[in-house]
């Protein structure tokens, strides 16, 4: 099943095919399943036409989805006090880090807008980002080539060194020096 431009195997389950998503990890995507109302055992194969288009309809644009609304458990054996669920009701949808998650473009550009501003300022990880070495102090000597790798910018566009050229004297024949001394 092609879902937003992503394949998503069959015979897996759900919860791990989304992880196909970039800034989609397992606990994100079980959060995003408890919310869709998906069972967390449910294949890629088995949703319905309606998860999947609440699925795609939420990763497109978390934003805009609907909020969770919220339940008032009662204490086992107690019925639910009414008085507690209109507070709940009233004091509106609660903070869900669903609603402000970032996936794939939005996540990617942020990345890289984080990078640029420490290359910018010329902070250490800054630096390091622009020579393309490890940044947060792992070992450079022998095991750096996935840094060297991953953290490698465009150098033509960025720099963290300010280039100041200046004009070198010409190196002149001993003549010419001479006659400009009025040695000649």
């Amino acid at each position: 099943m092609h879902l937003l431009g992503h394949y998503l195997p069959e015979h897996n389950l759900i919860r791990i095919a989304l992880r196909a998503f970039y800034g989609i990890s397992y606990a994100t995507s079980s959060r995003l399943l408890a919310r869709l109302s998906i069972p967390n055992d449910a294949k890629v194969s088995s949703l319905t036409e309606q998860q999947i288009t609440a699925l795609s309809a939420y990763l497109s644009a978390p934003a805009a989805s609907t909020p969770p609304s919220r339940i008032v458990l009662a204490a086992p054996g107690k019925a639910p006090d009414a008085k507690a669920a209109a507070a709940a009701a009233a004091e509106g949808p609660l903070d869900d880090p669903l609603n402000s998650i970032k996936i794939e473009v939005d996540l990617r550009r942020q990345r890289q807008a984080d990078i640029m501003h420490h290359r910018h300022i010329g902070t250490y990880r800054g630096r390091r980002h622009a020579m393309g070495l490890p940044v947060r102090g792992q070992n450079t000597q022998t095991n750096a080539r996935t840094a060297r790798r991953l953290n490698r910018a465009p150098s033509s566009k960025f720099s963290t060194f300010s280039q100041v050229e200046f004009e070198a004297p010409v190196p002149q024949p001993p003549s010419q020096i001479l006659r400009m001394l009025g040695m000649q």
